[in-house]
């Protein structure tokens, strides 16, 4: 591990094994802001040009002098469901804390929400990685049910692969494809077969986003790599019409997203949503 200073995102910490490169931003976020090989391109979109951004009455009202929300790029932590409290200004230093052989990620209090998120990155010698998102509720009461949600903003040109369950249930329904209203089935980067869904990014500025339950890991095609999620599929209740998986795209990027299952979490409580990443040429 070491401090450099990247682009407009300021100080980071570089973690490097096995060939690949991660960096994570420690003066905002936190974001995994780089991941690639060593001394080649990037996998995630930086938003060099802070193109994605949301403001407004409600941030001026409830978090004076924390500023707008930014995308900033690379790979996130929120919170589901998507309310405005899900877009919390990260714009504050990060505590970092080497702990074991890997390095924990802490961001504020949440003021709004009073959930204090988290990533633990652990890296093993081939320089894939092991992500530990964490909540933990550190208000007086109870958080309303809501899930760790887990957002990985690729570059252009990404192409998201994600499998459809194919185990025959008889009579019963063996797998979920749920639609935002702004998505047209029809659009030319979508391609629903049986066994997975394909998400292309083109230059096309109308937004496309759906979610589906997977048991299987998802994978992105980006820059002539690919991008592998492996993630636990637990047993439990899931937002957005039972979905633990979902991915958008615009005519600037494209996400693959994934989610814990949603409940309440106690005063002091704290719930963990672990991803396995894989990078390959």
């Amino acid at each position: 591990m070491e401090f450099i200073d990247y682009k407009n995102y300021g100080k980071c910490v570089k973690l490097s094994k096995g060939g690949k490169t991660m960096l994570v931003t420690v003066d905002i976020g936190p974001r995994v802001i780089f991941y690639g090989m060593d001394g080649g391109e990037n996998i995630f979109y930086e938003d060099h040009d802070d193109l994605i951004n949301k403001g407004g009455e409600y941030f001026d009202t409830n978090l004076p002098g924390k500023g707008i929300w930014h995308i900033y790029g690379g790979h996130r932590l929120w919170k589901s469901p998507e309310y405005i409290d899900t877009y919390y200004p990260d714009n504050s230093p990060v505590q970092v804390k080497e702990e074991g052989n890997g390095v924990i990620f802490t961001s504020e209090i949440e003021s709004t929400t009073g959930i204090q998120k988290s990533i633990k990155i652990t890296m093993d010698e081939e320089g894939n990685a092991i992500l530990e998102h964490k909540f933990v509720n550190c208000a007086q009461t109870a958080t309303p049910p809501i899930a760790l949600w887990t957002l990985s903003v690729m570059d252009k040109g990404a192409v998201a692969r994600i499998p459809l369950n194919t185990e025959d249930k008889g009579l019963l329904p063996n797998r979920n494809l749920v639609l935002w209203s702004y998505t047209d089935i029809k659009d030319e980067r979508l391609q629903i077969n049986n066994d997975c869904v394909i998400l292309s990014q083109k230059n096309i500025a109308q937004p496309i986003k759906l979610g589906m339950f997977v048991k299987d890991s998802v994978c992105v095609d980006v820059k002539g790599m690919k991008f592998t999620i492996d993630f636990d599929c637990v047993d439990g209740d899931y937002a957005d019409y039972c979905c633990n998986v979902e991915t958008y795209t615009n005519d600037i990027m494209l996400e693959i997203e994934t989610l814990s299952p949603i409940k309440s979490l106690q005063k002091g409580e704290s719930a963990v949503l672990i991803s396995k990443w894989r990078l390959e040429k």
